[in-house]
């Protein structure tokens, strides 16, 4: 018994660790997302902008291929994030389609509230092309779709799938979020260091969510079935054995 016991502490050390490690990063990206806020409303020249500015538009032979990179951060999102408190809420989770729903607001409202706070123009001079959306800093499209597809990341992970699949999620999740990133660059509608004020503040959001939907957190308590009565563990089998018939 002693032994059998050993590896699922050990696990549960580990777990722990992730979660703290995951509240760590939230709470440092949000403090990083403040400072270089500040910095970018001070009119600070980033020595890094130009240059790497300067060679994303040395890629803009492809304007189709990055059109349709940036417009992937668009539409398929807002159906991916509609779509995930849609089947919490399916689910009976209830308190984590709050939290996801929360965060697709703070995200969206945090990243132009912040925009019209800093007022930076665009590197074209121009507007984004959508009504109301005028300035650079931070990058809503790389916010958001590392948001998102993050939190999805996060979910998967933690799921039964096969680990290859995980894997794999987590390579094109990446992938979509650099491409998105170049997008931007090689169609002069953002300075590199918007696109690291979307970083930090979308992974701030994500160690806010990963820590809130921990197992024990606040989001990720037991499903609450129709009828008001607790439903089973996250993760049990099987069903809840019959109660026996009364002896004649």
């Amino acid at each position: 018994m002693t032994k059998a016991r050993k590896p699922a502490a050990a696990d549960r050390v580990q777990a722990g660790s992730t979660d703290k490690a995951w509240l760590a990063i939230g709470l440092l990206s949000l403090g990083a997302l403040a400072a270089l806020t500040m910095t970018v409303a001070l009119h600070f020249v980033f020595p890094f902008d130009q240059p790497l500015l300067s060679f994303a538009r040395g890629l803009d032979g492809w304007p189709v291929v990055w059109q349709v990179m940036s417009q992937s951060a668009n539409i398929p999102l807002i159906v991916i994030g509609i779509g995930l408190v849609v089947l919490l809420i399916w689910t009976h989770r209830y308190r984590e389609a709050f939290l996801v729903a929360a965060t697709l607001v703070a995200v969206t409202a945090g990243s132009e509230g912040i925009k019209e706070l800093v007022a930076r123009p665009r590197p074209s001079g121009t507007g984004d092309g959508i009504p109301g959306v005028v300035y650079s800093y931070p990058s809503g499209h790389v916010l958001e779709v590392l948001s998102i597809l993050g939190m999805v990341t996060i979910r998967s992970w933690r799921s039964s799938r096969p680990l290859r699949l995980k894997q794999a999620l987590i390579v094109l999740v990446t992938i979509e979020v650099v491409l998105v990133a170049i997008a931007r660059l090689a169609l002069d509608e953002h300075y590199p260091s918007d696109l690291l004020g979307g970083l930090f503040g979308a992974l701030g959001a994500l160690g806010l969510y990963a820590w809130f939907t921990r197992p024990g957190g606040w989001a990720n308590r037991t499903p609450v079935k129709a009828h008001g009565t607790p439903g089973p563990q996250t993760g049990s089998r099987g069903a809840m054995p019959s109660p026996r018939p009364a002896a004649p």
